[in-house]
């Protein structure tokens, strides 16, 4: 929640500068996106291809092998789409989408 996150942040500015801290939603940490970004922008193969000239659409599938067993309350609040087609089917479009950054610098990357 809103709350709680602003006391975590409250407490790592007192711990770390802004630019020491990596901030990642928990969804773009797993290894099944962080491949996306490895086969995307460390393949060669794929880099003059991967572009608007050469894909004419992309589908985005969104499963899960389990229900909303114990997280029933947070879509109840907040809601299934919200959370994750706002959030993390988005985020995957970006990675399928962005150009590739100049540099692996945190500020490129934004």
């Amino acid at each position: 929640d809103s709350a709680s996150s602003a006391d975590l942040s409250d407490h790592l500015k007192k711990l770390f500068s802004e630019e020491q801290l990596y901030r990642i939603d928990h969804y773009l940490g797993k290894e099944m996106v962080q491949n996306l970004i490895s086969l995307r922008f460390g393949n060669m193969i794929f880099g003059p291809t991967w572009n608007r000239d050469s894909i004419a659409s992309v589908t985005i599938t969104f499963k899960e092998p389990f229900g909303t067993q114990g997280r029933g309350g947070y879509f109840d609040e907040f809601g299934i789409i919200r959370d994750v087609m706002q959030n993390h089917l988005l985020q995957i479009l970006c990675l399928a989408a962005m150009e590739k950054p100049v540099s692996t610098s945190p500020d490129d990357i934004r």
